[in-house]
């Protein structure tokens, strides 16, 4: 620029592997009831009473949140797939990144953390220390003394969605380590099958049913049980049927996207879970009569939602969701008819909002992954990812 030139930088293909170590080195960093040299002494050995009757359950262990010092199940286990991911997908690890040997070990300091929430009847309870009441009272340090005053707590709801990424990580985890520790992953395949037969009702929600979706996929592959191929069907035909592939709110621009009961699917972090779980049907049961189904139904997703949604930015930026009209008051975008968009989560309808990253890094793994079956549309899913 003018006289001034920067400082040189280099220009690779897979440029993104520059960022794998940094990734995984963080978890160390986040390390909860350990010393973490450098960074903290041993921490939240009291951890935790439960908020229903004051009992103390043992809970030391797991991940720090970002930023924090919560231990949430839900989105935190996500970490646990993603290294194990990264464990199956990038068989050849680089000077500097984490052997596999260091990722299992990391995976099982944060395991260890989430078995212990697994409650007697199979199902998991939601969080320690994310406070009282959807506050911010339990983000603190401890004098490591159980019973004093300062104790975390446990919030004992059990939830459809945490069991299924609990039945999800746990069904991966016994495929990641037969080989390296066949009791330790026959003993978290027990956990994950537990929480599977704990699961005895319909999806409530569109992110649920692909969660177990994914659960029924990663169970079938540890286990082969006709029953976890059978679930993982129909649950494929219940995601089907929450496609919006009529036009709505009087337009005739956009479709393809999910549905949540009678409004659009936003999911913050969820984002492009129910596309994905159709991949991973597809990915399982090669030999299924939906597969066209599946594939279908993602295509429309990227052709008439994705790729008209972009076009609405010089970016290319995906947008967060669509809406009926204006649910909070606040701007929303108008696309067509009574339909509506935003790029960044409203913020006046809960206690709580964050951005848009996890969006948006929702949406590159499953356009990725689709680029794998979409034909004439791959290079739209490669520049759009």
């Amino acid at each position: 620029m003018g006289s001034e030139h920067s400082l040189q930088f280099a220009i690779e293909d897979d440029v993104w592997r520059r960022t794998v170590p940094k990734a995984v080195g963080y978890y160390l960093y986040q390390r909860c009831g350990v010393e973490v040299p450098y960074v903290h002494p041993v921490c939240h050995l009291d951890d935790a009473r439960r908020r229903d009757n004051g009992e103390h359950v043992d809970e030391v262990g797991g991940w720090h949140d970002a930023g924090d010092l919560r231990k949430w199940m839900d989105v935190t286990m996500l970490n646990g797939i993603a290294l194990l991911n990264l464990l199956c997908n990038v068989p050849q690890p680089r000077p500097g990144a984490a052997t596999h040997q260091q990722l299992l070990e990391e995976v099982r300091h944060g395991n260890l953390y989430f078995l212990k929430m697994q409650d007697t009847d199979g199902k998991v309870w939601a969080d320690t220390t994310g406070g009282v009441n959807g506050d911010n009272s339990d983000n603190h340090w401890t004098d490591n003394i159980v019973g004093t005053a300062d104790d975390r707590y446990i919030n004992t709801a059990k939830r459809s969605g945490t069991a299924a990424v609990f039945a999800t990580l746990q069904a991966l985890v016994a495929q990641c380590y037969a080989k390296a520790d066949a009791a330790y992953a026959r003993h978290c395949l027990d956990a994950g099958v537990h929480a599977w037969k704990a699961f005895d009702h319909p999806p409530k929600s569109t992110s649920d049913s692909a969660w177990w979706t994914f659960a029924a996929c990663e169970l079938y592959r540890a286990t082969h049980d006709a029953d976890c191929r059978e679930q993982a069907l129909l649950l494929g035909r219940d995601l089907l049927s929450r496609q919006n592939t009529a036009y709505l709110a009087g337009q005739h621009q956009v479709r393809g996207f999910w549905m949540d009961g009678n409004k659009p699917y936003v999911n913050l972090v969820n984002s492009a879970l129910p596309p994905m779980a159709l991949l991973e049907l597809m990915e399982t049961f090669t030999d299924a009569d939906d597969r066209s189904k599946w594939k279908d139904a993602v295509a429309l997703h990227v052709e008439d939602y994705l790729l008209p949604m972009v076009a609405r930015n010089a970016w290319r930026i995906i947008p967060l969701g669509v809406f009926l009209g204006s649910p909070t008051p606040e701007i929303y975008r108008p696309r067509a008819g009574n339909l509506t968009y935003r790029y960044f989560y409203p913020v006046r309808q809960g206690f709580w909002w964050q951005g848009a990253n996890c969006h948006l890094a929702s949406n590159v793994p499953m356009l990725g992954w689709f680029s794998k079956y979409a034909g004439s549309q791959s290079g739209a899913c490669v520049r759009l990812a």
